[in-house]
């Protein structure tokens, strides 16, 4: 396990490495340094730092001072320095400790080599400093580090851990030749890769020991074979035992845990006696019958003969690494030649000089594989960390960056640079994805007066006009007119959260019947179909959830999604010229196709929809979405790339959904990544609280019924969620609202994995079910599910499927069979209760079910379970009906699931250190869902706020990272985001007491993405000047002020009056409903 963390006191940190009292902070004595602590890096040595660290020498470094007396960055609140944590997996410590094997520890150890190899690393490539010439700062490599290691040996917990801390300090030699402060943001950005290159340089070592390990977890972790389970749970459950004591006493920061720690120590055990520590280890690994002799003993014998081998001719070493060579990739010659991978050489065994060699190939074909199925473009030390992270033997960071770079020599991958929290770092796409974005473009321009206007543009609007239920905008307008009158066969509607989209679509609907066509509506999941065809539904029809599915047909709302499109026609794309797809055509003539949220559509899906549309002869494609919201799981953004490369398109800027001036002007924030100045205007509706969940549920909780009805909590992750879910449930059944025992159900939640990393058993867990989709003819599998019961350290599976015990090597899975065969879940078992509010987690196609559709509980009875659907009607699920698996509590949603909802009131939670999740696009669907009153629930606002302003939520383009094409960038995005603050102030009361209003102006936009232009001009005309005087409308009367702005506000914000809202546009009718919550409150807005 790797770890980082700023020192926070030179003098503290001096005395707490280099003493002896482990409660003052120190382990060792001066007498004993030399034998555990070491000055390391080139910085250290340019400034004579050698040998044993002394507290003087270390305490003068931490506070900038060299041993010549030079004193670097002596700013006041300078940084101290940075402490690089590297502990050794549990079984390490153990056989170090109790076992006594003296090759791991100590300074010519395994574990010292494999941190000063990391560390060197690290020096090499992320020691940086900033440097301010001609008035121009700019961060330059330098190379070189200075910092001491310190070797210690038990956890806070005093359980056996052998862990090294590189104490980093704050300076650097520049390439100018002098000192400076060190720039560490790359350092902590790529925390976790520096765990992978530690732990394989530690794997490497202890190989050498002799020592057989097996993958045990993330970032490349491991554990010796031949150290028991129930040795390893031994010196953990202290651990365990804290966190529980810690939440029995409700403490959940980390100081609070330290002095749980301290004061649930043994009696018996002190840090100060060391010799005692190990003897009380020992006894207790011989209670469990271990003491590790026998497996060092076998370690040095097997490490002996390694030696032997060593030590033997070039010929012989050559025939050993060849046989490692097979057995450390397990692919075999005759597989690769039945399945060739474009990634790996011809003739690997021959080829390949070394096991590390071989491995590199397997592994970092296996890192792209894997991560190219959710991205494009992929950062380099992104596929570093992730071929360490397959623990294959061997390979080290060595043999992985120099097979990269044989690859980019080879053609098959080509360099790049995308942008990664705001700076641009090395990255890589594949000639395939690159063709896959080319392709898409192409099918745009191909499609570009290539079809009939359905109306003439002179007649659209009046036409649009009188079809629509409610009176259209000028965005809603412009973008039907688009739709309807062009003569794009591919065209797009760019439209911010709130925009009206489904009253827009109303229209077009209705005025594309009338012309004797249909619409066929194209979704990411059923629940957006559901919602897409009620929304396209005549005003007059039935309610679309009491609807039939002939019923739907006869009001014109045919939609399905857009897997399901793919999967139905993409043979007659292929084979365009048989029967069947010429009937196919036949029976789409006259069909205008309308996707929503494209968003979310990857490339891949972009592609074959575009491709099957132009082989069956579709007239036109309608995209609908928003850039700035959620972006597809999968590879790609190419809604966004098709609005960079000029596709006809038209935008609808105007908020209809937000009711009150501080809501539309987060909204609008948000909408241009404005995420923190965002938090800032919600004041004290963003509410900090060291536990999240639990206020979160607690503001529910506190809520009349009415309230509860008309007031969502979204959560940024699922544990968020989990936790948020459980607590709720335990107030409605403290208060008496749930009804009955309740019932334990098991359900099935789905594991998340590339296809890729099923093809390795460390992704394999015990108890967890594997789902065969169809017949895996490598591994002989036949369709079905079976639950794993072992994994086994040569890296195989077994699972039990059907009664049948299998044993099959994942490895033998074919990497160039693209589609989905397998996948794995695991089984948590909940506790249901009468009245509970449930979300399907799968579909049921014959009883209406849909995936993420809601539903609740209304009676539980001898095992069997009774629900209300979406639709009002009432279903029973029998004991054992599979459904019953599909079911998860559903109080707090996902954010990731509310794109597309509306809702009155909401709670939404989320996490500064949640990094991946606490971007800018999740923190738009979060806040842009709500009409009238949100309330934001932070850990630390301040750290939320700087972790949103960091991390945009973009995904990356094989077109952009080669310099091809501009579509987040920095250089198009001025103008575009101007654009949109302006429709967006355009929409909110100019009055001088109350809310704000945004000056465009006074925001540094440098940063925020380019939302691309029509070649056709139907952009939404309501823009304004932000110079231009702005209207007041006090008393009724349209005068001219002059727009003073605030100059201490860093939002440039100045007051509004919230009381006259009568500027405000009308807010269309809201038919759109979350699926099984009360109607009359929540609703679905596109």
């Amino acid at each position: 396990m790797h770890s980082i963390a700023s020192v926070k006191s030179a003098s503290g940190a001096a005395k707490y490495f280099t003493k002896d009292d482990y409660v003052a902070g120190a382990y060792y004595t001066d007498e004993k340094a030399g034998e555990v602590s070491l000055w390391g890096g080139e910085g250290a040595a340019a400034a004579g730092l050698t040998g044993t660290v002394t507290q003087e020498a270390f305490s003068k470094v931490l506070h900038g001072e060299l041993p010549s007396g030079e004193k670097v960055d002596q700013r006041a609140g300078r940084r101290t320095g940075y402490d690089l944590t590297f502990s050794a997996p549990k079984s390490v410590s153990i056989m170090a400790y109790v076992a006594g094997d003296k090759r791991i520890l100590g300074p010519d150890g395994a574990h010292t080599k494999a941190v000063q190899q990391t560390m060197r690393w690290v020096e090499k490539n992320l020691a940086e400093t900033r440097i301010t010439k001609d008035g121009k700062t700019e961060t330059v490599k330098t190379g070189n580090l200075v910092y001491a290691l310190f070797q210690h040996d038990t956890s806070r917990a005093l359980d056996p851990q052998a862990h090294i801390h590189a104490i980093t300090a704050n300076m650097t030699m520049g390439p100018d030749g002098e000192w400076h402060a060190l720039h560490a943001d790359k350092i902590w950005a790529n925390n976790t890769l520096i765990g992978a290159i530690y732990h394989a340089y530690l794997r490497n070592e202890l190989e050498k020991l002799g020592y057989q390990l097996v993958a045990s977890g993330k970032n490349g972790t491991f554990e010796i074979v031949g150290v028991p389970k129930e040795v390893l749970d031994t010196f953990s459950q202290r651990r365990e035992q804290i966190l529980e004591k810690a939440a029995e006493l409700g403490i959940v920061s980390p100081k609070g845990r330290d002095g749980v720690t301290v004061t649930t120590r043994d009696p018996k055990l002190s840090i100060e006696d060391r010799d005692g520590l190990v003897l009380e280890w020992m006894k207790e690994a011989a209670e469990k019958g271990f003491d590790g002799k026998e497996l060092l003993d076998n370690a040095m014998r097997l490490a002996a003969k390694m030696e032997q081998r060593e030590a033997a001719g070039p010929i012989a070493r050559s025939y050993h690494a060849i046989a490692d060579a097979v057995k450390v990739a397990r692919e075999t010659v005759s597989g690769m030649l039945r399945s060739p991978d474009p990634l790996i050489d011809r003739g690997i065994v021959r080829l390949s000089q070394t096991p590390g060699q071989a491995g590199a190939q397997i592994a970092v074909a296996s890192a792209i594989r894997s991560l190219s199925e959710n991205e494009a473009a992929i950062e380099k030390n992104q596929i570093a960390k992730k071929a360490l992270n397959y623990n294959i033997s061997g390979v080290t960071i060595d043999q992985v960056e120099a097979r990269i770079e044989q690859l980019i020599e080879k053609g098959k991958l080509l360099p790049g640079e995308i942008r990664h929290e705001g700076r641009m770092v090395e990255a890589v796409t594949t000639p395939e994805a690159l063709r896959t974005e080319e392709r898409i473009l192409e099918r745009v321009e191909a499609g570009k007066d290539s079809g009939k206007a359905l109306v003439a543009p002179s007649e659209a609007p009046d036409r649009l006009q009188a079809a629509s239920p409610h009176p259209l905008n000028e965005g809603q307008l412009a973008a039907a007119t688009l739709i309807v009158s062009t003569t794009d066969r591919i065209v797009a509607v760019q439209g911010i959260a709130g925009a009206g989209k489904s009253t827009m679509l109303q229209a077009v609907a209705r005025v594309v019947e009338a012309e004797g066509k249909s619409v066929l509506g194209l979704a990411f999941q059923n629940k957006m179909v559901t919602d897409m065809k009620q929304g396209m539904a005549r005003p007059d029809a039935i309610p679309t959830r009491e609807m039939s599915v002939d019923q739907m047909e006869a009001a014109g709302v045919s939609a399905e999604t857009i897997a399901h499109f793919i999967w139905h026609n993409e043979k007659h794309a292929t084979n365009p010229n048989t029967p069947a797809a010429q009937a196919r055509r036949d029976e789409l003539k006259d069909t205008v196709i309308v996707v929503d949220e494209t968003s979310m559509v990857s490339n891949d899906q972009m592609l074959k929809m575009l491709t099957i549309a132009e082989a069956l002869g579709i007239e036109k494609i309608a995209l609908i979405g928003d850039r700035q919201q959620l972006l597809p799981i999968n590879a790609g953004k190419a809604f966004a790339m098709m609005q960079a490369a000029k596709i006809g398109m038209a935008r609808m800027d105007e908020n209809l959904r937000q009711q009150t001036d501080q809501l539309k002007t987060v909204a609008a924030l948000a909408n241009v990544g404005r995420s923190g100045q965002a938090m800032k205007v919600l004041g004290d509706k963003v509410v900090e609280h060291e536990d999240p969940a639990a206020k979160a549920s607690e503001l529910w909780l506190e809520l009349t019924p009415a309230e509860r009805a008309e007031t969502a909590i979204f959560a940024s992750g699922r544990a968020t969620r989990a936790a948020i879910n459980k607590a709720v449930q335990k107030g409605l059944l403290d208060e008496g609202t749930l009804k009955g025992d309740g019932l334990f159900i098991t359900v099935i939640q789905n594991v998340n994995l590339p296809k890729e990393d099923l093809r390795y058993a460390q992704s394999y867990e015990k108890g967890q079910r594997l789902e065969v989709k169809g017949y895996v003819a490598e591994l002989d599998l036949k369709r079905g599910s079976g639950e794993v019961t072992r994994v086994f350290a040569n890296g195989k599976v077994e699972i039990v499927k059907d009664g049948q015990r299998i044993r099959f090597d994942p490895q033998k899975i074919d990497p160039m069979i693209g589609r989905d065969r397998m996948s794995l879940a695991t089984l948590e078992t909940i506790k249901i209760h009468e009245g509970d509010r449930i979300r399907w987690t799968d579909n049921d196609k014959e009883r209406g079910i849909d995936n993420a559709s809601l539903a609740t509980i209304t009676g539980i009875e001898g095992g069997n379970v009774t629900v209300e659907l979406a639709n009002k009607e009432k279903l029973t699920l029998e004991k054992g009906d599979p459904m019953m698996q599909r079911m998860d509590l559903a109080y707090s949603l996902n954010m990731h699931m509310a794109q597309g909802v509306t809702t009155n009131k909401a709670i939404t939670v989320m996490l500064s250190y949640e990094r991946n999740l606490s971007n800018q696009r999740l923190f738009n669907v979060g806040v842009t869902r709500i009409r009238f009153d949100l309330t934001m629930v932070v850990d630390n606002q301040q750290k939320l706020e700087r972790q949103l302003d960091r991390n945009r939520g973009d995904k990356t383009a094989s077109l952009e990272s080669l310099g091809r094409l501009d579509i987040d960038g920095t250089s198009s995005r001025n103008q575009a985001a101007d654009d949109a603050l302006s429709a967006a102030a355009a929409s909110l009361d100019h009055d001088e007491v109350g809310k704000t209003l945004i000056d465009v102006a006074s925001l540094d936009l440098t940063d925020l993405p380019d939302m691309g232009k029509s070649e056709t001009d139907y952009s939404d005309p309501k823009q304004f000047d932000a110079d231009a005087p702005s209207l007041d409308h006090k008393n009724g009367e349209d005068r001219e002020k002059p727009a003073e702005l605030r100059k201490d506000d860093e939002l440039g914000l100045r007051p509004l009056n919230m009381d006259d809202l009568s500027a405000l546009p009308a807010m269309p009718a809201i038919a759109e409903q979350i699926p099984g919550l009360p109607q009359k409150h929540l609703g679905l807005d596109m």
